[in-house]
C-alpha cells in the first residue's frame, strides 16, 4: 500500500469510519479542522489527514511534534447523543482501538499509559487528543491521535521519552498502519457507543502495566502538588483508581502520571 494517505480509501476495510475523507498536505491541526468539518455537517466517522501540522497539539495544550512526511496526524468526528460522565472512558476505548490495531504490524508489545498514551518500553508512540463540543441536541466528538512512524531523530526534549515504528526496525506504509487502526478503532467505538466502556475495561488494563505500581500523581485538591500513590485500577467511567498514602482512594479523571522508581520519578 502506498505511503501516500490521500490514497487510503482504496485499501480501507471500514464500514463507516474514515468512508468521508479529507487529506491535507499542511494544516494547522487536525482536531482543529475536524470541530470545523463536523459544524458544518461532517458525518459519523468523518476523517482528516494531513502530512504536516503547523498547529499540532497534545492534553493540556502541549505542542504535538509534527514532522512533515513522517508519521501520522489523524482526526476522526463522532457524532454522539450524549457524552457526560463517559468522556474520561472515550480516550481509554480510543486507546484499546488504537492498541489492538498496531497488533500485527511488527512491533514489540505496546503499552497503555493512564490515560491517552501508547508506549514501548515506556517511551511514547503516540498519543490521544479527545475533544467535544454540543451542536444542538448531540455533541460533535473529535477523537485526535497521533502515531511515530518514520520518524527517527526528535527534538532534544523528547529523545528521551519518544519511540518510533523506525526506531524499532519497522518500515510500514503510513497508510496500511492508518487503515489498520482505523478497523480496530471503529470496533472499539461501536462497542463503546452501544454498551459504554465496561466491555473494553479488561482488553484496557492487561495492556496497563502501571497499574499495581506506585505512582506520583498531580493533587486533585491541592493543583500543583504532587503525591505518592499506590494504582488500584481503572473505573468504568474511565478515571484512575489510586490509593494515597494515608490509605484514602481516590479518583482521577485527569492529570500528569509519574511512575515511582528506587531512581525517582520517571515521566514518559
Amino acid at each position: 500500500m502506498s505511503d501516500d494517505l490521500a490514497t487510503l480509501r482504496a485499501g480501507l476495510t471500514t464500514r463507516w469510519l474514515g468512508h468521508s475523507h479529507e487529506h491535507h498536505t499542511v494544516l494547522g491541526s487536525t482536531n482543529d479542522r475536524a470541530l470545523a468539518w463536523a459544524r458544518e455537517g461532517a458525518p459519523h466517522g468523518a476523517l482528516v489527514t494531513a502530512d504536516e501540522q503547523t498547529a499540532g497539539r497534545g492534553r493540556r495544550g502541549r505542542t504535538w511534534c509534527s514532522t512533515p512526511g513522517l508519521n501520522l496526524y489523524t482526526s476522526v468526528v463522532l457524532h454522539l447523543s450524549s457524552l457526560g460522565a463517559t468522556s474520561a472512558a472515550l480516550s481509554l476505548a480510543v486507546a484499546v482501538g488504537l492498541r489492538e490495531g498496531l497488533d500485527g504490524l511488527g512491533l514489540p508489545p505496546v503499552d497503555l499509559k493512564w490515560p491517552n498514551d501508547l508506549l514501548i518500553e515506556g517511551r511514547k508512540l503516540g498519543g490521544i487528543l479527545c475533544e467535544s463540543r454540543w451542536q444542538g441536541p448531540q455533541v460533535q466528538a473529535v477523537v485526535g491521535f497521533g502515531v511515530n512512524l518514520h520518524q527517527r531523530e526528535f527534538p532534544p526534549e523528547l529523545e528521551g521519552t519518544a519511540t518510533s515504528f523506525a526506531r524499532h526496525g519497522v518500515l510500514r506504509p503510513r497508510a496500511e498502519v492508518l487503515a489498520s487502526l482505523l478497523e480496530a478503532l471503529e470496533d472499539a467505538v461501536e462497542v463503546f457507543l452501544t454498551n459504554g466502556f465496561a466491555p473494553l475495561r479488561d482488553r484496557y488494563v492487561r495492556h496497563c502495566p502501571w497499574l499495581g505500581e506506585r505512582l506520583t500523581v498531580e493533587d486533585p485538591e491541592a493543583p500543583g502538588q504532587r503525591i505518592d500513590v499506590f494504582a488500584e485500577d481503572v473505573s468504568l467511567d474511565g478515571r484512575l483508581l489510586v490509593r494515597d498514602a494515608a490509605g484514602r482512594s481516590r479518583h482521577l479523571t485527569s492529570g500528569e502520571v509519574w511512575l515511582t522508581t528506587d531512581r525517582g520519578s520517571r515521566t514518559t
